[in-house]
């Protein structure tokens, strides 16, 4: 059963999960205030795991899964993996400048080296 837009209750579902493990990722790299405690916080071990999941998604969900939501899903773990490489550069316990854009992680800042999670580098 598919709604107006051709999604069906699952596609709704892996959409919303997209978004809960990519602000899951963007807290994780201190680039939003965890919600629990309101502090900013990086812990970049738990972040390549979070994008690690959201990678093998998309592997997995290459057929049967809507264009328009696979695309979405390829552009969260792009602009996680940008934000990662960001945070790699970044000495430990340095906070994001207002140039990180900690509230917006859909504009990650380019990176010019690799590392990042699911890159193979």
């Amino acid at each position: 059963m598919s709604d107006d837009t051709g999604l069906t209750k699952h596609d709704h579902v892996l959409m919303g999960l997209v978004f809960s493990l990519q602000h899951a990722a963007m807290t994780q790299l201190g680039k939003l205030q965890d919600p629990a405690s309101s502090e900013v916080r990086r812990d970049l071990d738990q972040a390549r795991a979070t994008i690690d999941i959201l990678e093998m998604l998309k592997v997995k969900c290459r057929t049967g899964t809507p264009e328009d939501l696979v695309r979405m899903l390829d552009q969260a773990v792009l602009n996680l993996q940008l934000n990662y490489m960001d945070e790699m550069k970044r000495p430990a316990g340095e906070a994001p400048t207002e140039r990180d854009g900690a509230d917006a992680p859909a504009e990650p800042r380019p990176a010019d080296d690799g590392g990042a999670p699911g890159t193979g580098a």
